[in-house]
Formats: structure tokens, C-alpha cells, sequence
């Protein structure tokens, strides 16, 4: 099986095909949006295993929309190459979540049917859906121009001057933390709970049933070095629970490594750690490296502009879509086969974790 998919509806349809085939239990629940021409929308969840079971796999995919077509792969192939071939252990249940951003893998964008991104999305209870960084809205003039985009603007140009006046460091703590004061603009985290939360707070404890013990992967793509992974643990290096997981997976990285990036708010895992707060919970963001960060930004700013200003018979918008998918899920043929090979072992690997617990 090619267990990429070159668009949402092949993924949904090659996902549905081997959760039946392997036995697991479909559970799908509908997005309201719409799409020309375009069958329904749905975040679609299969279980393996023993309802009951004490123990749980969750592998997440999707979050980020295009993202999702990487993702899929992933679980598609660890279905085949694991639940195949033999059975869990009583006591273990797998959860996949299958592309919980229809809207954004099926119009290969980032961000899903209201612009949210969905990982900015997950605030606290006591959190408001307001406030920006500040060099944000320095920066939105450049980031979200309200003009179709162009293949031939010099962005590096523009780019390294902004490297130039703010610094590469500050640039990357405060664009892609979250803001919520321009809803067309890059990394806008809603003005409220999306319908995707909105459903996750709704079935996800019905999904993990009887389980106490945890360990989520939710898996993403376009950050990192070219090929590799790294795992973004929701804890601190110094607790117990971290130095354990860091024995057992490799290329963990603690929220107060001073090896992250840029840390958010409203995170799909901050939340489900404080969702499960009874439960021994471990999620842990799986993100898989391919291209510069400029380039990356580069493709996010084209096809937002495309999507907001661009017609969609223009070359420039197919360009732009095109840009998105390569930067998140790139063809090269090596790249996808290294990177769906590490997606299947981290995934074999928590379920060998879970055995041995």
C-alpha cells in the first residue's frame, strides 16, 4: 500500500478500508463546513483492542491540517505492519484519531474552517481569547498583506531585513506562539472553542474508556532538521516521570529544555493533561523536520494570502497550495520513506512501553 494519500478523502477512505479490515471500531463525528463538490467532513477515531483495557495508545494526526496527510501515513502503516500481524495484550487499547482538521487537510491549509489554528485553540478555563505578542503587530503588514500571492515577491529580501531589525531568536518566540486579535492573520488561536475542541471534550474520555495509563503521540511535520523527529514532552526535565520517558523514547525534549523553539499557548496537550488530570497521562507532540524555517513561513504566508485574496482558476493560488504541501509533507521520495519508517517505530515503541509497564 502507498500509505500516503494525496488528498483528505483518499486518507478518510484508505483509514476507514483498514480499521475495518484489522477489526478496530469506527467512531466518526462530523465538522460543520463546507467544500464545493466535497462529500462531508469528519474526524473519524478507531479503537483497537479491549474496550476495557487499563492501558491506551492514543496517535493523534491532523491537528494542523495538511499535516495530516504525513500523520495518516503513519497510522496507516502502523496498523498494517503491527495490527496485521498480531494481536494487543489484554490489558492495551490503541486510539487513533484520524485527522482531527478536515477542513484544513482537505483545502490543504494549515488552519482549519474558521482560520484557528488549532493548536493555539486549547486555552485554560481561566484564559481569554484575546491578546497578541507585540512584534506581531509590527509584523502583520508583512505576514498577512491583503493581496493574492506572488511566486516572484522577493520574500528572502524582506525576510532578512526583518531578521536584521528583530533577531531571529525574538522572531521565532513570537510568531508562532499564538494571537488572537487578527482572525485572518498567521497562528490566530479563535475567538472561542472550535468545533474540534468542541468534540474532543465531548467523546474523548468515552474513547479512552477504563484506561489509566496513557501515552499520546500526536504527530506533526515541518519543523526540525531535514528527516528527523523530535518528541516535545507537556512536563519538566526534572520530574521523575520525564527522566523515565527519556530512557524509554528518544530525542525528548522538556518544556524547560531551552531546546524548544517557541512554547504557545492554548495546546492541544496542555489541555489533555489538564482533561485527564486523574489519569497518568503522557502526551508527547511528535514533530518530523523538513525544510528551513523561512521556507515553511514563507509557504504559510502565500497560501493564507491565497486563501483570503487569491481567485481560485489564478496559477498563483495552485502555486500556493502547491508550496504549502511540499513544505509540510514533501514528495522527495527518501524524506517520506525515512520519516514514515520513524513514525511506525515510535509508535511500536509506546506500545512496547505499555507491555512493560
Amino acid at each position: 500500500m502507498n500509505y500516503f494519500s494525496t488528498d483528505y478523502f483518499t486518507a478518510r477512505s484508505k483509514f476507514i478500508t483498514a480499521t475495518n479490515l484489522h477489526n478496530g471500531r469506527l467512531k466518526s463525528y462530523q465538522i460543520d463546513a463546507e467544500i464545493p463538490l466535497a462529500d462531508d467532513l469528519t474526524i473519524d477515531v478507531a479503537i483497537f483492542g479491549n474496550p476495557d483495557a487499563s492501558k491506551a495508545i492514543v496517535i493523534s494526526s491532523g491537528l494542523h491540517g495538511v499535516e495530516g496527510l504525513f500523520g495518516s501515513a503513519v497510522q496507516l502503516a502502523t496498523i498494517e505492519r503491527y495490527l496485521a500481524k498480531q494481536q494487543l495484550p489484554a490489558d492495551i487499547k490503541i486510539v487513533m484519531i484520524h485527522l482531527l482538521n478536515p477542513f484544513g487537510c482537505a483545502c490543504y491549509r494549515r488552519w482549519n474552517e474558521d482560520n484557528i489554528d488549532l493548536n493555539r485553540n486549547f486555552l485554560n478555563a481561566n484564559e481569554t481569547y484575546s491578546g497578541a505578542p507585540l512584534a506581531y503587530r509590527s509584523l502583520d503588514s508583512f505576514l498577512n498583506p491583503p493581496s493574492s500571492p506572488s511566486r516572484f515577491e522577493p520574500f528572502l529580501l524582506k525576510s532578512l531585513a526583518l531578521i536584521s531589525r528583530y533577531g531571529m531568536s525574538a522572531l521565532k518566540s513570537t510568531l508562532p506562539v499564538g494571537q488572537y486579535e487578527f482572525p485572518k492573520g498567521l497562528f490566530f488561536g479563535g475567538s472561542a472553542p472550535a468545533q474540534t475542541q468542541r468534540i474532543l471534550a465531548a467523546h474523548f474520555r468515552s474513547w479512552l474508556g477504563k484506561a489509566q495509563q496513557v501515552i499520546h503521540l500526536d504527530l506533526h511535520s515541518g519543523l526540525g532538521k531535514w528527516g528527523t523527529y523530535q518528541l516535545f514532552a507537556e512536563m519538566n526535565q526534572d520530574t521523575p516521570r520525564y527522566q523515565w520517558l527519556s530512557e524509554h523514547f528518544e530525542h525528548l525534549v522538556a518544556l524547560d529544555s531551552g531546546d524548544l523553539v517557541y512554547q504557545s499557548r492554548g495546546t492541544f496537550g496542555q489541555w489533555c493533561k489538564n482533561e485527564f488530570g486523574d489519569l497518568r497521562y503522557d502526551f508527547l507532540l511528535a514533530e518530523f523536520g523538513t525544510y528551513p524555517i523561512l521556507r515553511v513561513v514563507k509557504a504559510l504566508r502565500a497560501e493564507n494570502r491565497a486563501h483570503w485574496w487569491g481567485k481560485v482558476d489564478d496559477k498563483s493560488y495552485a502555486w500556493a497550495k502547491q508550496e504549502l504541501l511540499e513544505a509540510f509533507v514533501p514528495q522527495n521520495s527518501q524524506w517520506r520513506q525515512t520519516t514514515l519508517n520513524l513514525g511506525v517505530d515510535l509508535c511500536l515503541a509506546a506500545i512496547d512501553i505499555q507491555k512493560g509497564e
